[in-house]
């Protein structure tokens, strides 16, 4: 099965880097602690957010999938207190591995690559990693595929109903429901957070 991210990895590279995390990230951006800690970005892909965070003194590990694409954020990013990791979800095998916790999980349009029948896990392994009173921050796509890529329907219930099960806190946010940033009308986003007791 060929990877678009991998074949088309400086593309995706550029369209990322077009946009800033502030813009993408607005609506939860008032939750962000200002004590900065340690950050994990799930499918980082060119290292925006990620290096966003560690300018802010975050200490990030980004997970990348797609090897150009990792390569590319790498390179973005060696200047900065960012540390880069081929690993996916749901099982995050290799990051478990560093028996480490997180005070700041990103998800960031990474949900809808996920099936529905991988999803239990796959938030089970980040409730795990997450450190007492850390955020988990998951974006979820809504709209159609691009013949590309694969993509699954999204649901914000879903997200609430696993983030029950494992006794997390659902946190407000300025506006959950966002437009699209690259101008695609059939697209639309929603932003949920949580956070761990």
């Amino acid at each position: 099965m060929t990877d678009p991210y991998s074949e088309k990895a400086l593309h995706f590279f550029n369209q990322y880097q077009q946009l800033s995390f502030e813009d993408v990230h607005q609506s939860w951006l008032a939750q962000l602690p200002q004590q900065p800690g340690s950050a994990l970005d799930v499918g980082a892909g060119s290292g925006r957010d990620a290096a966003a965070l560690a300018a802010r003194g975050w200490r990030v590990l980004a997970v990348e999938p797609a090897t150009e694409l990792r390569q590319l954020g790498e390179n973005a990013t060696d200047h900065l207190a960012v540390e880069w990791c081929e690993d996916h979800l749901p099982e995050l095998n290799h990051v478990r591995t560093l028996d480490h916790r997180f005070d700041l999980i990103l998800v960031s349009a990474v949900w809808m690559h996920i099936p529905p029948s991988q999803r239990n896990t796959a938030f089970q392994v980040l409730t795990d990693l997450l450190s007492p009173g850390g955020l988990l921050v998951i974006t979820l796509r809504h709209g159609p595929g691009d013949g590309e890529r694969v993509f699954h329907e999204t649901d914000r219930d879903e997200l609430e109903r696993l983030a029950e099960s494992q006794s997390l806190a659902s946190l407000p946010v300025a506006d959950g429901n966002e437009t699209d940033r690259m101008g695609r009308s059939e697209v639309a986003w929603e932003t949920v957070v949580f956070q761990r007791p």
